[in-house]
């Protein structure tokens, strides 16, 4: 009996029956993930934090950083590039390029001296003119003929800057003193610049079509699959057409910015290498060269990040060459840190 007794408790053990089908309880939060979540935080933020420090650090390090007309200077070297980051932006979100920002700049600039003889207000409105042709050529070359836009890009980067030459000869045709001019070139709201309050105002434009527009997010949905976009009805062709025109438009503009502030047309030395920096502005703002996703505010803060690079090296007194290779290798770190991030 005692032994039928024992074999009935083992059968009625608790350790017999399965149990209760209950929801996993969530691990205990770790150090590891936090420190995950931190460097996510830092690398999506990194150009803020960036800018940031290396503004702390001229603050404590470089004479005459604090002067308000070094700051003023800045943002008046950096409405121009800010200008073409934005047209870069859109043709780097479609998974493309614009390698003839540069160019059209010195082709707007040149035209100005072109259209001055039949008055300041058509030289103003030619310029910005001519960048939208120029944006127009591309974009069909990349929309309708279906050509690379690395290569129509490099193409009219030659063809450009060599037009520009030809119409002045190769000369520099100093700007004469007029209102519009001098207030391009060195009118101001305060402490801020009226070319940079235009360039942000159109920031703020450009962001709101990407974000609450039809163009806008057939621009970000040709960059993440172009193949996809046209299955799905997405006009993609005219997407890329439009994305060029208004990229080309804005160097024509960033031109005459440049033009006014030299106080001269000057088809040899405006806009070179700008294209460079537009782009390295555009993915350190976090606009991936993979295409489908844009960031403007990201990209106007890349633009301030390189400019106050460029301001340290000069004011630290670094030789030209020198400042040349470390900001490329500063570009190439901020790169690889966002790609190993993501």
């Amino acid at each position: 009996m005692a032994t039928k007794l024992e074999s009935n408790e083992e059968r009625l053990s608790p350790s017999n029956f399965p149990a209760p089908n209950r929801p996993p309880v969530p691990p205990a939060p770790s150090a590891s993930r936090g420190r995950a979540v931190w460097l996510t935080v830092l690398r999506e933020n990194s150009v803020y934090f960036a800018l940031a420090a290396l503004v702390l650090f001229n603050l404590a390090i470089t004479p005459g950083f604090s002067n308000p007309f070094a700051a003023r200077s800045l943002l008046f070297e950096a409405a121009p590039i800010v200008l073409i980051a934005l047209g870069q932006n859109l043709a780097i979100a479609t998974r493309g390029i614009d390698l003839s920002v540069g160019s059209v700049m010195a082709l707007a600039s040149a035209s100005i001296a072109v259209f001055l003889p039949y008055g300041v207000g058509t030289a103003l409105v030619g310029a910005v003119a001519v960048g939208a042709v120029a944006g127009l050529c591309n974009g069909a070359l990349v929309a309708l003929l279906a050509i690379d836009p690395l290569i129509s890009g490099l193409a009219l980067l030659v063809a450009a800057r060599g037009l520009a030459q030809a119409l002045l000869g190769g000369s520099r045709v100093n700007l004469p003193d007029a209102p519009a001019f001098d207030l391009l070139g060195a009118g101001a709201l305060g402490p801020v610049p009226i070319v940079m309050l235009i360039a942000l105002a159109l920031a703020a434009v450009v962001a709101f079509v990407v974000r609450r527009t039809t163009f806008g997010r057939y621009t970000i949905l040709v960059g993440a699959s172009r193949s996809a976009a046209f299955l799905a009805g997405i006009p993609v062709r005219r997407t890329l057409f439009l994305v060029y025109a208004v990229s080309g438009t804005l160097a024509g503009l960033a031109g005459l910015f440049a033009s006014s502030r030299l106080g001269a047309a000057d088809p040899n030395y405006v806009g070179v290498n700008f294209e460079l920096d537009a782009i390295a502005a555009s993915v350190i703002g976090g606009t991936p060269l993979s295409g489908g996703r844009i960031s403007i505010v990201g990209a106007v803060f890349g633009v301030l990040l390189l400019q106050v690079l460029d301001a340290s090296f000069i004011m630290n007194n670094i030789s030209f060459t020198y400042a040349q290779i470390l900001k490329a290798v500063f570009i190439v770190v901020a790169l690889y840190l966002q790609r190993s991030g993501g």
